[in-house]
């Protein structure tokens, strides 16, 4: 019969201590307790000598079988630096965490019912995004799930393109939302890798403070109706579809109050306006732009971008129109007037915490700190932010061309 520990304590330069062999430690290893008064000790020893009896005595009397088991498991863990009582332990709170979990079937679910009220486009992708996880994944508990199994589902490596990397955003969002509630672990999707745009690079178009100008004053010329929703995207920021669901009682002298069922993440937000489109605004009061598509790829067109026009292009078969002007500036960036506003207003000086909340983002402003930062000289964003009604001629000799609704 193995001997009953004694829980010894001594003196020592740091304190009393006691010692706890690793068998019948909590942690599965060797313990030091330290006390400042030899009272103390002794008092700690005398518990561990009764915990053991009380618990630990059984230890004499255990089965050869459960021996013989704890000893092959210890030549298991061996390799790993673990003790038995280590791994125990981790299977334990790992049934927990399964036992706390959900399907990802049944947890998609109620995501999906918490992101009512948002645009009908956010809502339909992020349930093509269940849908692509749930193919294979529906009935696995989160717990369980592994990034590798998550990047395989949504987008495997070696995916390019926009709609995988959209995806990858949407699978985020989701599974954050999951982890807040206690179904899943956060740290697991940062081994989901983001697919490569298909062109390899991912840096963010912006337009020149003369092309911005030309493209304002061109409306002014040919579109007014248009000037308000440009100047708006232009020195606000706001993204292009925010500007279909903007109503004319949202944009006042004191600012352009976003509400939740206009903006894309279904969050208010405020944005106080600059001087530049105070400017605009009071020319040009704010009134929705019918026919905007349109009329905007209009605007484009003759400010010498290559962008399709319908209405330009219906008014020259008509022969109500000359001709178009040849194409100078290329293919229309991406979310130019957003990402033109954010690298000018960086380069002017806005913190990038007063751009994280005017874009309607979340978390902390390091991806646009990546793309926004050094992108425009400070010289260039005061000549962006100068831009004013009528200060520039529009270089164009078009007729006046109506778009009707």
């Amino acid at each position: 019969m193995a001997r009953a520990p004694k829980f010894e304590y001594r003196n020592t330069p740091d304190g009393w201590q006691v010692n706890v062999p690793a068998t019948l430690s909590e942690s599965g290893k060797r313990e030091r307790h330290f006390f400042k008064t030899r009272d103390a000790a002794k008092d700690h020893a005398q518990k561990l000598r009764e915990k053991f009896l009380e618990h630990g005595g059984n230890a004499a009397a255990i089965r050869p079988s459960l021996a013989e088991a704890a000893t092959l498991a210890e030549s298991i863990l061996a390799p790993w630096g673990l003790s038995i009582v280590e791994a125990a332990r981790m299977a334990a709170e790992q049934r927990e965490r399964e036992t706390a979990s959900k399907t990802l079937a049944d947890a998609g679910k109620e995501w999906l019912l918490s992101c009512e009220g948002l645009r009908d486009r956010t809502l339909r992708n992020y349930k093509i995004t269940i849908q692509r996880i749930s193919a294979t994944l529906a009935d696995r508990l989160l717990a369980t799930i592994t990034a590798k199994e998550i990047q395989e589902a949504v987008a495997p490596l070696g995916t390019t393109g926009a709609g995988p990397r959209e995806q990858i955003r949407n699978a985020k969002a989701f599974w954050r939302w999951s982890a807040k509630k206690g179904w899943c672990a956060a740290e697991v999707f940062n081994g989901v890798e983001m697919p490569r745009d298909r062109t390899g690079d991912e840096e963010i178009g912006i337009i020149t403070h003369q092309q911005a100008a030309e493209l304002l004053h061109i409306a002014e010329v040919n579109f007014p109706q248009a000037v308000a929703s440009i100047a708006v995207q232009l020195f606000a920021g706001l993204r292009s579809e925010e500007i279909f669901r903007l109503k004319k009682s949202h944009v006042t002298a004191d600012g352009i109050n976003l509400p939740a069922d206009v903006t894309k993440k279904g969050r208010r937000r405020h944005i106080t306006p600059n001087e530049a489109l105070s400017a605009w605004l009071k020319k040009y009061p704010f009134t929705p732009c019918s026919n905007w598509r349109e009329t905007f790829a209009a605007v484009r067109r003759l400010a010498g971008w290559e962008v399709s026009a319908r209405v330009l292009n219906d008014r020259i078969a008509a022969g109500t129109l000359a001709a178009l002007p040849k194409v100078k500036h290329g293919r229309w960036p991406m979310n130019a007037l957003r990402h033109t506003h954010a690298s000018y207003a960086v380069a002017a000086g806005t913190p990038l915490e007063t751009l994280l909340f005017e874009f309607g983002h979340a978390g902390t402003p390091t991806m646009l700190r990546a793309h926004y930062v050094g992108r425009a000289s400070k010289k260039d964003a005061l000549a962006f932010f100068a831009i004013r009604p009528g200060n520039t001629k529009a270089k164009t000799t078009l007729e006046t061309v109506e778009v009707s609704a």
